[in-house]
């Protein structure tokens, strides 16, 4: 049986998260892709059937997607470099639950990737070696 091609959409303006989670990521088994806007993933909804997104930005900007976005709640992680307990409240009740501070730890996002894809023990890297989450 084929298995299916993971994706990791990231939006973040700092070039420097977006190459670091991209590396991290893609050691994962991941195919990654950077977008500049939450509608870049209207065209893709095949590609979140098993994906995740990795994303900064506003809450407002959160809000006015939501009605995209909510199909993938469980599969969106926000990562902010300032997490606040009102933040999280807000994040709440609009359904996001996943939220990582900025700068990203890799063992945090191991953890959370678990989290989100749990019968996934063992993926391959590009390079065809098994990676483990754990």
């Amino acid at each position: 049986m084929k298995e299916k091609e993971r994706w990791a959409f990231i939006l973040d303006r700092d070039e420097f998260v977006r190459l670091s989670l991209n590396k991290i990521l893609k050691k994962y088994g991941f195919h990654v892709e950077e977008i500049e806007d939450f509608s870049q993933l209207e065209k893709r909804k095949r590609d979140m059937e098993d994906g995740m997104i990795l994303a900064d930005v506003d809450i407002e900007v959160l809000e006015r997607w939501f009605p995209l976005l909510k199909r993938w709640t469980d599969r969106f992680m926000l990562i902010s470099p300032l997490v606040t307990d009102e933040l999280r409240t807000r994040l709440k009740n609009i359904g996001i639950r996943r939220i990582i501070k900025k700068p990203v730890e890799p063992r945090l996002l191991r953890r959370v990737i678990r989290e989100i894809f749990p019968l996934d023990e063992v993926r391959t890297s590009s390079s065809g070696k098994p990676r483990t989450f754990s």
